[in-house]
């Protein structure tokens, strides 16, 4: 919407100023949003983002070969799923931040753990390995956890327990808060035993899986 209306006015915002509005606009909508959903939708492809401490957040991207999420990979050892099972992320980033201005060290300790995680998958992407990757996501999702329980709602780990014998990893995409859930199998056929028992046996009737592909080009504005 920000990118529309900069185009409309004539505002010549570039990428950078819109991740920077983004990131005011949540703040104001008392979301409590950080910056990282919309670096990752601006900017293209898989990649790296890290800023500095501060209020003026300016993001450096390292960008990553994509071969684990290519065709090899996506859409059949990588499946990604919509659970029909929205929530608005908004508590669980506000009781987060709190911990965190309150110095404590629960809160403290598992954000370092999660940035550690971070640079752990980056080296497993860029040395394309997929078993490391996987060693990643898993810890990410513990991470998620320990850091707030409310991050796994019980219905989402409904889901996860039909397919638990199949599955080598897996993690809700941002705080959850869209739905979506990420799986990573253990090999092919255990993609396709993921698949045939969601499909039997669905949460619900919004749920289904979703065809998906990295971005090449990253944000993209059109005139019609």
């Amino acid at each position: 919407m920000l990118s529309t209306l900069g185009e409309v006015c004539g505002l010549a915002w570039d990428k950078n100023a819109l991740f920077t509005r983004t990131l005011a606009l949540e703040q104001m909508l008392t979301t409590g949003g950080g910056w990282q959903d919309q670096a990752g939708g601006i900017f293209r492809g898989i990649k790296m983002i890290e800023t500095s401490s501060g209020l003026k957040q300016s993001p450096v991207l390292r960008w990553l070969p994509d071969q684990l999420f290519e065709q090899d990979y996506a859409n059949k050892n990588i499946l990604l799923y919509y659970t029909g099972i929205t929530r608005i992320a908004k508590n669980i980033l506000h009781e987060i931040v709190r911990g965190i201005f309150l110095n404590s060290p629960r809160h403290l300790g598992v954000i370092e753990e999660i940035a550690d995680n971070a640079r752990s998958a980056f080296n497993a992407i860029q040395m394309a390995s997929y078993s490391s990757l996987v060693e990643s996501v898993r810890e990410s999702w513990r991470l998620n956890q320990l850091l707030d329980s409310g991050t796994n709602p019980p219905e989402v780990q409904g889901i996860l327990d039909k397919v638990k014998d199949y599955l080598d990893a897996t993690k809700l995409l941002g705080a959850g808060g869209g739905g979506y859930l990420l799986m990573f199998a253990k090999d092919r056929d255990a993609a396709e035993r993921i698949r045939k028992t969601l499909a039997e046996n669905p949460p619900n009737n919004r749920a289904r899986f979703v065809h998906f592909a990295l971005s090449d080009q990253g944000l993209q504005l059109t005139r019609s």
